[in-house]
């Protein structure tokens, strides 16, 4: 409460809540809530997870409550949303909080040695010094040992949280080394009303974009937030039905181009979400159809290319994902799925 100087009156303080909002999830939210408040955090967790779900933005939460001076609060992870540590979480400026991602195709083993050496150093302010390292299954073996000896070993002051698109493709001695947390994609009503809320978006706009994101949350806010998101995309889905058209050396020509592209793995999945609404409308499933927006384009798909021919494609899709995880050739697994597309025109 304050005083105005001028009129001697009292009047409330309204504070800004720094906290950071996490959507769905709430099973997980609940359980690192009642480990903050308790003091029973783990030294290190595994946010495990297909793209785009919030796997970022819960550990980000996560470590801003577990740096937070007054973690009482009984919303989302426990944070208060009002000190400055909060404060410093929300602005991305904490000293105690560091975020490592891939650089490159991998996490170099240079990098891990940072987290080590760092990990090894008490906090600036806080009570822990908070590591976040992204798509750890990109980390080659040398990275990945690199980093047991801290998991094995741990300061008392430091916490990891491991993010994973993939955790198949991580060491046995590091997941069982981790609080392993499995998140999954979120509810269509639940992205719907993340939707409205953030950008006020109509019940038909925002059901158009939490259908298409297929439960990702991140990629819905994406489309929402910026029109170049959006008008990107269809400019993709239209350079994906050229592909049909052009002869082998076109495609190689194209595959060279695309093998190049910073978001190859998004571009995968949104093929794979169109290939499926095909499949939906030669199957008489037109209401689970995502692309609402594209329903002449995929309807003539559907009345014009055997249902074979797509499946043999979307399974071609979905093996050259996986290569690319691994680290294989990126133009020659381009090229070998660009000559497996349909010929269509």
């Amino acid at each position: 409460m304050g005083i105005d100087k001028r009129s001697g009156k009292a009047y409330y303080l309204t504070m800004k809540d720094f906290r950071i909002r996490v959507y769905g999830h709430v099973w997980a939210q609940e359980l690192l809530r009642r480990a903050v408040q308790q003091g029973a955090t783990r030294h290190a967790y595994l946010f495990a997870g297909p793209e785009h779900i919030g796997k970022m933005t819960l550990a980000r939460a996560f470590a801003q409550a577990l740096t937070c001076e007054h973690p009482t609060g009984q919303e989302g992870v426990g944070a208060c949303g009002r000190c400055r540590s909060c404060r410093l979480t929300a602005e991305g400026m904490h000293p105690d909080h560091r975020i490592f991602a891939p650089e490159g195709s991998q996490l170099r083993i240079d990098q891990i040695r940072e987290v080590v050496r760092e990990a090894a150093l008490s906090p600036v302010e806080g009570r822990y010094k908070v590591f976040i390292i992204t798509e750890f299954e990109r980390a080659n073996v040398n990275a990945a040992n690199a980093l047991l000896k801290t998991l094995e070993e741990p300061s008392a002051s430091t916490r990891i949280i491991l993010i994973s698109h993939q955790p198949s493709g991580l060491l046995d001695t590091i997941i069982s080394r981790c609080q392993l947390l499995r998140l999954r994609p979120l509810p269509e009503r639940e992205i719907v009303s993340a939707l409205q809320e953030q950008h006020g978006l109509s019940e038909l706009d925002a059901l158009r974009l939490a259908r298409l994101s297929n439960g990702r949350i991140g990629r819905a806010l994406a489309l929402a937030e910026t029109p170049d998101s959006w008008q990107s995309y269809n400019q993709r889905l239209q350079e994906m039905q050229a592909i049909l058209r052009y002869s082998p050396a076109q495609r190689i020509a194209h595959a060279q181009m695309l093998e190049k592209h910073p978001q190859l793995e998004t571009i995968l999945q949104e093929w794979l979400m169109w290939w499926r609404d095909v499949l939906l409308l030669q199957m008489q499933a037109p209401d689970l159809v995502l692309n609402r927006d594209h329903l002449a384009e995929l309807t003539h798909l559907a009345q014009t290319i055997p249902g074979p021919q797509i499946r043999r494609f979307i399974e071609a899709t979905m093996t050259t994902a996986g290569y690319l995880r691994k680290n294989v050739s990126r133009p020659l697994a381009m090229e070998a799925l660009l000559l497996k597309a349909p010929k269509h025109g």
